[in-house]
């Protein structure tokens, strides 16, 4: 990679072998890293990309931009993917848009992932270098989103606050449509109390109240890694989940994925068991300060009655984060916006960039526009 200001599309393999890939990523890119490109090599789970790359731009020896290209089609059934089914669920969209959206949108060229969508660049690139290796890099995901045969190009969830990435998708042509916030929570307290006490009195009271009635009924919470039999329960529970919600993964499929996972990404897993028997988790990934949450799961029949997602989504996982100093936020992600707020996470804004390349995306984009409300 010695040509001065090119492109290059890397394999997965490629850019997580590349020390210069590496240095892109930080901890809030967890899934740009090359642990996770590895999980993405081995192809298993529901969100499978019909194709995908690493696009890195090149200044001399340095690579000064880079971005992670997966191209989904009709395969994937999930709406963390498919930016058409994000469309629909955007609020004020009207459902009877969704075959039309499919047909015109699909298949699509995710940039930048399906969490904090970027465009990465070197710590130290001063601020017009920057600028310029990132709007270069927009060009080029636009140039192979046509060679791919894509009629669209989205950055599904953009920072609302990185006005540089928003100002240069914009002038590439890029539409912004509302995308939902990104939930974070800050763990740098000395303990779990003492977060605690930065909540209102209400608060406290109620989940001090859902701490007893675990107590009470004799529930043992616990905390081990992802690895072995804990691969199978937790993807036996997070099927029960997506089953609740009408999603298509198989339970199969979210066992290959979670083992993977285990292969090769730390991953710690928080559970509520009643008798021995595991009802109640949710799944934690590990990347240098941050903890991600990545997927719940629960046995609804033994838990009934009991707070399940409360004590083992935010009681655990909080006091784990104070307890351990080099945690220094929890990352959410999107929806259940109140009952985050209430535990006291930060909302930021984000937006949904989306390009479209053919007239008939370019209709439906415009027909879609008129009915709903601008970004933040």
């Amino acid at each position: 990679m010695s040509t001065r200001g090119t492109g290059r599309l890397l394999t997965l393999a490629e850019a997580g072998r590349s020390a210069s890939w590496a240095a892109l990523c930080d901890s809030d890119d967890l899934f740009c890293t090359a642990p996770w490109l590895a999980v993405e090599r081995d192809a298993v789970g529901p969100w499978v990309p019909a194709r995908s790359a690493c696009l890195v731009r090149t200044d001399g020896d340095h690579v000064v931009a880079g971005v992670t290209l997966q191209q989904f089609d009709r395969a994937v059934g999930d709406e963390t993917c498919r930016v058409d089914k994000m469309v629909r669920s955007l609020t004020g969209c009207d459902d009877t848009l969704g075959a039309e959206l499919e047909a015109a949108l699909l298949p699509s060229l995710m940039c930048g992932g399906w969490f904090n969508s970027t465009v990465l660049t070197p710590p130290g690139l001063p601020g017009p270098a920057a600028g310029a290796a990132r709007r270069a890099a927009i060009a080029e995901a636009v140039a192979t989103a046509r060679s791919w045969g894509s009629p669209s190009v989205c950055f599904p969830y953009v920072d609302g606050a990185d006005a540089g990435l928003r100002a240069a998708l914009r002038d590439a042509g890029f539409r912004e449509l509302p995308a939902p916030a990104r939930h974070v929570l800050d763990c740098d307290h000395p303990s779990y109390d003492a977060y605690l006490a930065t909540l209102p009195s209400r608060r406290r009271v109620r989940m001090r109240k859902e701490w007893r009635q675990f107590q009470e009924a004799g529930v043992v919470t616990d905390q081990v890694p992802l690895e072995g039999a804990t691969v199978e329960r937790a993807a036996a529970l997070a099927h029960r989940l997506d089953q609740k919600y009408g999603e298509s993964s198989t339970a199969g499929q979210l066992t290959e994925w979670f083992a993977a996972i285990a292969r090769h990404v730390p991953a710690t897993v928080f559970t509520a068991s009643l008798e021995g028997r595991v009802f109640a988790m949710t799944l934690w990934l590990h990347c240098g300060e941050r903890l991600y949450g990545f997927h719940a799961g629960f046995d609804y029949e033994v838990g009934r009655g009991l707070p399940m997602y409360s004590v083992v989504g935010y009681h655990l996982p909080i006091a784990y984060g104070c307890a351990h100093p080099g945690v220094k936020v929890l990352e959410y992600g999107i929806s259940a916006d109140e009952a985050k707020l209430l535990r006291g996470t930060r909302a930021l804004p984000q937006t949904l960039a989306l390009l479209p390349l053919t007239p008939r995306a370019e209709a439906v984009l415009t027909k879609l526009e008129d009915r709903l409300p601008s970004p933040a």
